[in-house]
């Protein structure tokens, strides 16, 4: 029998609005699985907190052998007593950006620039010791390995080179631009890559040890965990990778604004307390457990986060596009004080003593400053007139601040 007009519109009608639910229910299920909706602050316990394995330090450093100073990226000496003022001993033109500061070893600072150029520099004079043309920009601070010197670039390849001289003593090409820097633990080099790989490599040789799938494209420099290595990647993935073969320990997805996904990672994590700390483009910082990748806390800044965080004496420094440096709570993620530096933060900051440092990415380069704040309460104790991503890195008794394009070692008055 024929279904009369009225009763095929209601029957329309019907299967229409079921429709509508059941995609309605889908994209809540998804939305909620990926964060979409969960927009707001979330404050953070002393639950799987570990207030013994905050980063020391050393009294007598001297070296910074890699990017954020230890293997957990802290990106802090808390122990290291420079503190301002100071008075500049030398200046290096690098003669292009630097968007990573140097490591120090065996009286070198070691840097790239964007121009391709892995440079050696003599920490007490500030002359040139040695130059070697790579293939493809550096954007990222190489890592000393024992004697080497290692590079990433965006050429996609890793590059080893003698330390005291600049010699080449490998290079491997893993297939993909790289911007990660390398984490140098136990004879191993570990990077990420733009093609959403992580690897390690034999330190000695670049020999591939493992190469593993990451959830996205790997902007950010790995950071060790224990036993396993952690990175944040271009798909809003947190992954534990075990240190041994690669295997994906845990994976967190970002928690991120309503409808719009979980952001990216451009910055690295830093490990301290057992906890994961990294912030997302999408404005969140974020505290994970280390073992299992559990949410601890989360803070929403006003814009994006570019900078990779730094820990120090519980608290968390990190910068945001909202032109505010923030101190946070290790343990609940509260705003424990903030300053105003008046331009966009995208480069991380380093502690060193008592003194946090973070630098301005400002519309005119010329006008970029560095800060030097009290770490406990923010007050600001020093304004260097350069300065743009990541600033200081420091030795017994030096100071190497990175400009736009100038590296200057700057000792106590």
């Amino acid at each position: 029998m024929p279904i009369p007009p009225r009763r095929k519109r209601i029957l329309w009608g019907a299967g229409a609005a079921l429709l509508v639910v059941v995609v309605a229910a889908g994209i809540l299920g998804v939305g909620l699985l990926r964060g979409w909706f969960d927009s707001s602050s979330v404050e953070g316990t002393t639950e799987g907190f570990e207030p013994e394995e905050a980063p020391a330090g050393r009294v007598t450093a001297g070296s910074w052998p890699e990017f954020g100073f230890d293997a957990e990226r802290s990106r802090a000496n808390p122990a290291l007593q420079l503190r301002p003022p100071f008075r500049e001993e030398w200046r290096f033109d690098a003669g292009s950006l630097l968007e990573f500061p140097p490591v120090i070893g065996d009286g070198l600072a070691v840097v790239g620039t964007n121009e391709g150029l892995a440079l050696g520099i003599d920490v007490e004079t500030g002359r040139e010791r040695w130059r070697q043309k790579l293939r493809g920009r550096v954007a990222s601070s190489p890592a000393l390995a024992g004697d080497l010197a290692l590079f990433t670039t965006t050429r996609g390849e890793v590059v080893a080179l003698r330390a005291s001289n600049g010699r080449r003593v490998w290079r491997r090409n893993v297939g993909s631009a790289v911007e990660s820097s390398p984490l140098v633990v136990a004879g191993s080099a570990f990077i990420g890559t733009l093609s959403g790989r992580v690897l390690r490599l034999d330190a000695r040789t670049g020999g591939v040890r493992w190469s593993a799938p990451a959830g996205g494209d790997v902007k950010a420099s790995l950071a060790l965990s224990g036993p396993n290595v952690v990175v944040g990647d271009y798909a809003g993935h947190v992954t534990a990778f075990r240190r041994s073969d690669g295997r994906v320990v845990w994976r967190r997805t970002s928690p991120g604004e309503r409808l719009r996904g979980a952001g990216r990672f451009y910055g690295g994590p830093a490990v301290a307390y057992g906890r994961v700390y990294i912030g997302n483009i999408n404005g969140r910082v974020i505290a994970l457990d280390a073992d299992t990748g559990e949410v601890a806390w989360v803070r929403v800044l006003d814009d994006f986060v570019y900078a990779s965080p730094a820990v120090a004496g519980r608290l968390i420094y990190v910068g945001s596009y909202d032109e505010t440096m923030y101190a946070l709570d290790a343990v609940t993620g509260r705003v424990r004080w903030s300053f105003d530096a008046r331009e966009r933060i995208s480069g991380s900051a380093s502690v060193i003593g008592d003194v946090v440092y973070v630098s301005t990415l400002a519309r005119v380069p010329s006008e970029g400053r560095t800060f030097g704040l009290d770490a406990r309460t923010g007050k600001r104790l020093l304004t260097f007139p350069d300065g743009r991503y990541s600033p200081a890195v420091g030795i017994d008794g030096l100071l190497v601040m990175t400009g736009v394009r100038t590296l200057y070692g700057l000792t106590p008055r």
